[in-house]
């Protein structure tokens, strides 16, 4: 396990002086690649998971129903409870962890499938508003997935948002367009 704790180390120093992600530091002179999630400097928006949640609790109910129903054999047992409580814990955890989008001075910071993703304003294509505001799309240069940040979803604050990233995209030359 040594010689690839040595690998990571040395690709992180190649990393780091060439130049890759983030190098530059943020105001509390801490660097942005350890600076993720909602805690760090700049604007915050915060949103609340609903969908996922609500499904994964009515999937419990179901199976404590149908378990219920059926045969009285299983209801004695602690796995079938445990799925059930588990399945519960888990739409509790999804329903805590609030989704955001952080606006530093030059980068956007957000959690995508449970991982913090970072975005540099020079590697912002566009970013798109409705009409209406109820939708926000950020599109990367690269090949990534465009970050999508609605108020139906996820129950953001979109009006507020798009104002802050159109102050954003002026100041960083990024296009910015209203569907």
């Amino acid at each position: 396990m040594g010689s690839f704790d040595r690998k990571v180390e040395r690709n992180q120093k190649k990393m780091y002086k060439s130049g890759k992600g983030p190098a530059v530091k943020a105001r509390s002179n801490r660097d942005p690649r350890t600076a993720l999630g909602p805690k760090g400097d700049g604007e915050i928006f915060k949103g609340r998971k609903i969908i996922l949640p609500v499904v994964l609790a009515l999937l419990a109910v179901l199976y404590g129903v149908i378990g219920t129903v059926g045969n009285t054999a299983e209801l004695s047992s602690t796995i079938f409870w445990l799925t059930i409580v588990l399945y519960l814990l888990l739409a509790l955890m999804i329903f805590l962890r609030r989704p955001y989008l952080r606006i530093d001075r030059n980068w956007l910071y957000t959690s995508k499938y449970n991982r913090d993703k970072i975005i540099e304003a020079n590697n912002i294509s566009k970013i798109k508003v409705s009409k209406n505001r109820s939708k926000i799309t950020i599109v990367p240069k690269s090949k990534d997935v465009n970050w999508v940040f609605s108020r139906s979803r996820n129950l953001f604050d979109t009006q507020a948002m798009a104002a802050h990233l159109e102050q954003y995209a002026k100041v960083h030359h990024v296009a910015f367009e209203t569907e």
